[in-house]
């Protein structure tokens, strides 16, 4: 997908007014339903996810790769490339959790490939959408972004990445449709190319955010492997695990280089 610019911007912008009741509805089941009381988002997202599907994590080196996600019934399969910064993994596992509470019932069995820019597509924009309102609160991002001090946009801006743990394009987004940054503002900074880990430093944020995470999970497979373990002939069992090794060894190697 090419990378979205700010000349793609009136066409989200009508995408996102057409979707937003619906998308709107989907955080409030979120966070009515299943949501763990107590816990911050991405970490009540993150819990909820691995106790009720399988999560994986892993790093591959492509730019492009976010994740993917295969709907299958009774567990949903979540992959999330860790080789991609911290901003962007949050980013994806919320648009993830979006196609399971929408459409896991509706397509059991559809594999969903996530790329690492927002998406114009309708279906993936509603997906981009769920993430940026989820992650973004319209109370408490209005209220912080007005309590900033900072007189340049651009401070304004990272101290927004690292307050919500959200991307530069989807904070420049929300910014904008809450009117806290005028069409302006988007025109001059929203194709800027910027090195974030120094922006980070520069205004002395930790800079882990916009770092990668190169995590390697897969427990939740493990914990299936060992539940199912009983059902196998041990043969097969042993031959499953190490199968399951040699993929830990390959992203061990990854994660070296």
């Amino acid at each position: 997908m090419p990378e979205l610019t700010f000349d793609h911007l009136p066409d989200i912008f009508e995408k996102n007014k057409e979707i937003f009741y619906e998308v709107d509805n989907y955080v409030k089941m979120y966070l009515r339903d299943y949501h763990l009381k107590g816990w911050p988002i991405l970490d009540g997202v993150k819990h909820w996810i691995k106790e009720n599907h399988v999560l994986i994590q892993a790093p591959i080196k492509d730019q492009t790769l976010g994740g993917f996600i295969l709907l299958k019934k009774p567990k949903v399969l979540c992959y999330l490339n860790s080789w991609q910064p911290r901003i962007y993994q949050n980013f994806i596992l919320l648009h993830e959790l979006f196609h399971i509470i929408s459409r896991v019932q509706s397509e059991p069995e559809k594999l969903h490939i996530i790329e690492s820019d927002l998406d114009r597509d309708l279906d993936e924009r509603k997906a981009d959408y769920f993430a940026s309102l989820l992650l973004m609160d319209a109370a408490e991002l209005i209220s912080f972004y007005q309590s900033l001090r900072e007189e340049v946009l651009l401070d304004k801006i990272i101290q927004t990445m690292s307050r919500f743990s959200a991307p530069y394009k989807a904070v420049l987004i929300r910014l904008y449709e809450l009117q806290l940054i005028s069409v302006e503002d988007l025109s001059v900074w929203f194709d800027q190319k910027l090195h974030f880990e120094d922006e980070f430093v520069r205004l002395g944020l930790d800079p882990s955010p916009v770092q990668r995470s190169m995590l390697i999970n897969f427990q939740e497979v493990e914990k299936l492997m060992e539940h199912g373990r009983d059902r196998l002939p041990e043969l097969a069992n042993e031959s499953n695990w190490d199968t399951l090794n040699a993929v830990k060894a390959y992203f061990k190697n990854i994660k070296r280089a």
